[in-house]
């Protein structure tokens, strides 16, 4: 699981939240809110759009854990899956179970409005199991559960009033007849929360005093009321937003309000987050109004990064906050420093039982200047004056301290004297070495995919390299490929190019569809022509029972060695067409997106002629092995790429996009089925229920072996993009790395039978034969930590960003494979490997 930083508002920063519902359960604090996202449908492009709920937990309200999706609108039985109307739930605990609340638009042409659904769960976390359909007699949102001091239970929603009524000791049924709450304000109301303090009920609700909704409550002596209204706990928002949605709880006897504002999108306000702030009562019983803050509430250990732009307070002048990416906004903010003077507060941090000796500081300066860090009490003593360099873009800077303090301090941040400085975070350590531990440690699997954060793990950057390095690294390896001395690219001079497997003297479909795919991603719109033409000209068959099909082997003349096709080359052709069409368009003199729709609607039409069946098996919904030569009776682990059908379903707009979705459900699943129990290894070949061939002719199919090495790859990459199958796929990484360390993390070997033990006879490799370290699987092992969740996989990341592509002690060199192989890990690992949207 992933650990969201600190409790500076907002305090979920990795996705859009909202609504949020806190509960405490067994001492911790769990927050329940609805999902934002960007509509993937036209009618709520300029709406709220919800599918999923998460729940995230924290026994300390700074660090963040979230535990995933616990419900979408795809597993609700009696819910309309592409309403996208999942708005703000709740969860209580009664009867030995967790009851989440939750309303959503029904199915059936003639339902109209919102009804309220109720999932179960042994956790709070889940999983959730939602019941067939919603509670009779409530039609309406924001459903609100109250359980009194006589374990009592009542449902709170709004829906053309606010209304009440007794739950059943069942939890999920009316007791009684539902009251409509009275003696409330004029004007629009929704999103009730109700809870009890010292023997009063407090009914608590957003309500729109005037363009925007404030915080509003009103008290009585019974949980059904009549409630008397007493005024406001937060003002409507300064900025604009909309909407406000809340609830208050009690934690280690101190009371919080928890609220959302569109800090992450002040543009539009239909994307909200989460923020908490304290809260108090007057003597009365009556709640002290709330001032939003951003700096949240908790104590910041002096060790972590620290978010100087969530400050406490700031000076009138000179100083102020900015997104560090106006393009990616969930990269946060930054503070900005202008004038001489300017200063920041930032409250509460923790140095503990001291001996922080050395600060580091993410800073970017066009002008150079120095910037002093000081206690914020009376006595100002100075930690640090501190020079930032003139630089070009961020750089992390480490400075010695002039003081070591002890326990919790305020911290004042200025400038002194001329020039403009940005800081992102700083932390304090002890040691010199310690900031890179510190980076490690913190390093987790992210539980969300980039097809809905559209954020990138930089795991050399996470494991401690400088982003300097890592750029020129990935630009190293990159032009060996395309440029260097041992180049497996070349251009003809007819506006073509080819990739070729050198050791083999050919050109294969694996390798270009490869290429296609690196130079998308690098957004070579000249590479990607010239191989496709090649393609195009020389391997895709234009008519005849093959039509839509490539060749897998050519000589580099184009002449063809096969006519047959390996789907994997199919595979990324498709994903690679469709991701260049929504990088330039299709306005050239190539149709990507035409031909990426050739290729699915004439595989799919192939139905078993000639003994040629269509890319993908229809009876199983997993790629073939080969759809020509074997009549696509098995199947091959490393050709599943279930992010691929993703990308498909989305984008490739050709009317299967619900069959590619299964498809990419059934990889995954198949995938399970596929792996070694203990060992994480999977076999070249097997067939579709994940079963070995028991090959009797031939050594490939039953063994881990060239094929084999791309799955760990595969499944990071489905992880990265998709994040579907997170428990299993993270299970899935520590056991292979397990593995291979268990082999020597500096001499496994490149070919295994699937139990681990040493294969029979070994595959040659462009006429070597020999057991070898091989750097392609060093590079996707290494890519695989990108889902495991030990401390062995910054081991596998040093081990590629160490190793040498050079011939092996035989002789043996393989530019093409190994290359290729390394790329690919080093584009993963750098976060270079993404999801291209289009533009």
């Amino acid at each position: 699981m992933v650990h969201l930083s600190g409790a500076q508002n907002p305090i979920i920063r990795h996705q859009f939240s909202a609504d949020p519902t806190a509960r405490v359960f067994d001492g911790k604090v769990y927050v329940y809110p609805s999902h934002d996202i960007p509509s993937p449908v036209e009618r709520l492009k300029e709406w709220f759009c919800m599918a999923d709920y998460h729940v995230f937990s924290s026994n300390n309200l700074v660090d963040w854990e979230d535990h995933g999706v616990i419900l979408s609108q795809e597993n609700v039985p009696w819910v309309n899956a592409e309403s996208y109307s999942m708005w703000a739930p709740d969860c209580v605990f009664a009867n030995g179970k967790y009851y989440f609340y939750f309303p959503a638009s029904p199915k059936g042409e003639n339902q109209r409005g919102f009804k309220v659904g109720v999932a179960v769960a042994d956790k709070p976390t889940g999983p959730f199991t939602p019941l067939a359909e919603p509670i009779k007699g409530i039609n309406g949102i924001d459903p609100c559960v109250l359980i009194d001091k006589n374990g009592e239970a009542y449902i709170y929603w709004s829906g053309r009033g606010m209304y009440v009524a007794r739950l059943k000791s069942n939890m999920t049924e009316l007791a009684s007849e539902p009251v409509q709450i009275k003696n409330l304000p004029e004007g629009f109301m929704e999103g009730p929360f109700a809870f009890e303090r010292n023997g009063k009920y407090y009914f608590t609700f957003p309500w729109v005093q005037d363009k925007t909704e404030t915080l509003a409550y009103a008290m009585g002596d019974s949980p059904m009321g009549p409630f008397e209204f007493k005024g406001l706990i937060m003002d409507q928002s300064a900025t604009g937003c909309w909407t406000n949605h809340h609830s208050l709880v009690e934690y280690n006897k101190q009371w919080y309000l928890f609220y959302h504002h569109n800090d992450y999108s002040p543009a539009f306000d239909k994307n909200r987050s989460v923020r908490v702030d304290s809260l108090s009562f007057n003597a009365d019983g009556t709640i002290k109004k709330v001032v939003p803050t951003l700096r949240g509430v908790g104590i910041t250990a002096a060790s972590s990064k620290i978010q100087l732009d969530r400050y406490s307070q700031i000076s009138n002048q000179g100083a102020a906050i900015a997104f560090v990416d106006e393009n990616n906004k969930f990269e946060g903010w930054k503070a900005v420093f202008t004038k001489p003077g300017a200063w920041l507060r930032y409250n509460r941090v923790d140095f503990g039982d001291g001996g922080y000796r050395k600060m580091q500081m993410r800073v970017n300066s066009s002008t150079g200047g120095v910037v002093e860090i000081r206690t914020a009490d009376k006595a100002a003593k100075l930690l640090a004056s501190l020079v930032v360099p003139k630089s070009d873009g961020w750089i992390e800077k480490e400075y010695d301290l002039k003081l070591a303090l002890r326990n919790v301090h305020d911290l004042s941040v200025s400038l002194k004297g001329e020039g403009q400085v940005e800081i992102d975070w700083m932390r304090f350590g002890q040691n010199a070495g310690e900031f890179a531990l510190q980076s490690r440690a913190s390093i987790k699997p992210w539980e969300q995919g980039a097809f809905e954060t559209r954020k990138y793990r930089n795991l050399f950057a996470e494991a401690g390299y400088k982003q300097a390095d890592i750029d020129a690294k990935l630009k190293s390896v990159f032009n060996d490929i395309f440029y260097g001395p041992n180049k497996v690219y070349f251009e003809t001079n007819d506006s073509m190019a080819y990739i070729s497997d050198i050791k083999n003297h050919d050109v294969r479909t694996e390798g270009m569809s490869y290429g296609l795919m690196i130079a998308v991603q690098f957004n070579r719109k000249d590479i990607f022509d010239r191989l496709w033409r090649w393609c195009k000209k020389y391997m895709q068959h234009q008519e005849g029972p093959l039509e839509g099909y490539f060749a897998w082997s050519c000589k580099t003349d184009g002449t063809r060695n096969a006519q047959g096709p390996a789907s994997d080359g199919e595979l990324y052709y498709v994903t690679s067409l469709i991701f260049a069409s929504n990088s330039w368009g299709n306005d050239s003199d190539i149709n990507y997106l035409g031909e990426a729709q050739h290729i699915l609607n004439c595989s799919m039409k192939k139905d078993g002629t000639n003994r040629v069946m269509p890319l993908i098996n229809m009876e199983h919904k997993l790629i073939t092995f080969v759809p020509d030569t074997f009549g696509g009776r098995f199947t091959d682990p490393s050709y599943h790429v279930p992010a691929f059908y993703e990308v498909w379903a989305r984008w490739a707009n050709d009317g299967r996009a619900d069959f590619w979705r299964e498809c990419a459900a059934r990889s995954r699943a198949y995938l399970h089925k596929s792996i070694h129990p203990v060992t994480g290894l999977n076999p070249d070949y097997n067939n579709y229920d994940g079963s070995l061939l028991n090959m009797k002719r031939g050594i490939i199919g039953d063994a881990f072996r060239f094929d084999s090495w791309r799955v760990p790859m595969n499944i990071a990459l489905d992880y990265s993009w998709a994040c579907a199958d997170k428990e299993w796929q993270q299970g899935y990484g520590n056991k292979i790395q397990n593995f291979l360390y268990s082999q020597g993390i500096d001499t496994f070997v490149d070919q295994y039978n699937v139990d681990g033990t040493t294969v029979a006879e070994i595959l040659d490799a462009g006429g070597y034969k020999q057991l070898r370290h091989s750097l392609g699987l060093v590079a996707t092992a290494a890519a695989a930590s990108l889902v495991t969740t030990h401390t062995k996989s910054y081991e596998f990341v040093d081990k590629l960003w160490n190793a040498k592509h050079e011939p092996y002690e035989d002789g043996y060199f393989d530019a093409y494979y190994d290359g290729l192989l390394r790329l690919f890990a080093f584009m993963h690992l750098s976060g270079n490997y993404r999801i291209i949207f289009p533009q």
